[in-house]
């Protein structure tokens, strides 16, 4: 059995322990462990293990630290893939029960319902219109109304005033009245109307009514044609006045006494 050789080994073991490091610019150090200048002593050999294995663990750290993932920092943004669920989803309506339809349905109602209000309005401005054109209507046929009371009224009180006047054949005036003389003085006095001058001549003037029509102020004939012979002016309620003829003069009477053959409108 060949046994090693120890004195090899101690001087090997000696031979790196008094190995010398060689500083900056090439200087030589001490050796590791010991004081410049000094021999390196048997308690140098430890140290240099210690070296050794902090140089491997540093390696190893080195190598370690390579392979690992890099961590993730609290500073750093974390990028996070975020999966929509149903919530998520774009909010289209379902329509399980036709109501698209009922929409369109309610959409046809309300374009309906616009325009029968707008015929509605139209309806009720055009009866407005209608109602305002009959009001217009009427308040001229009031104003025609109350122009011509006004003219009657001063027919009437021209012709009531003069009651008691004398008749008088042929006269035209308060001093004796006949007839004809009496309705002429009457209306041009109380409205400028001239009429002509005997009773028949004054029947073919104005507007003919009806006796079952007659207003105040309308004309009242006795006779036909050539042959009318009586005139007298009519202040309602069935009476009349008139110039009733020698010893009677002017006065008012009842159709019922002497009633008129036909009527005729000057007012």
């Amino acid at each position: 059995m060949i046994q090693p050789n120890l004195t090899c080994k101690a001087a090997s073991r000696d031979a790196v322990a008094s190995h010398t490091l060689m500083g900056p610019g090439g200087s030589a150090t001490a050796p590791l462990g010991h004081a410049a200048g000094a021999s390196a002593p048997a308690t140098g050999r430890p140290a240099l293990r210690s070296l050794a294995a902090a140089a491997g663990l540093a390696l190893a750290l080195t190598l370690g630290l390579a392979a690992a993932p890099a961590p993730a920092f609290a500073d750093e943004p974390a990028i996070v893939e975020v999966v929509p669920g149903p919530e998520a989803a774009p909010d289209v309506p379902d329509d399980p029960e036709g109501e698209g339809s009922d929409a369109a349905d309610d959409n046809r109602d309300a374009a309906f319902g616009h325009a029968l209000a707008a015929l509605t309005a139209t309806v009720v401005n055009e009866q407005s219109a209608q109602e305002m054109g009959a009001y217009t209507a009427h308040l001229e046929a009031i104003g025609v109304e109350a122009a011509r009371a006004a003219k009657v009224d001063a027919v009437l009180a021209e012709a009531l005033s003069h009651q008691g006047a004398p008749y008088s054949y042929g006269g035209t005036t308060p001093r004796g009245f006949d007839c004809s003389g009496f309705t002429s003085y009457v209306f041009r006095t109380a409205l400028g109307i001239e009429l002509p001058r005997t009773a028949a001549a004054q029947s073919g003037v104005g507007t003919s009514v009806s006796l079952d029509s007659l207003l105040p102020g309308d004309l009242l004939f006795w006779g036909r044609g050539s042959g009318v012979y009586h005139v007298a002016v009519y202040v309602g309620d069935g009476n009349y006045v008139h110039a009733a003829g020698r010893g009677k003069g002017v006065r008012v009477q009842s159709m019922e006494y002497f009633h008129p053959t036909f009527a005729k409108r000057l007012i």
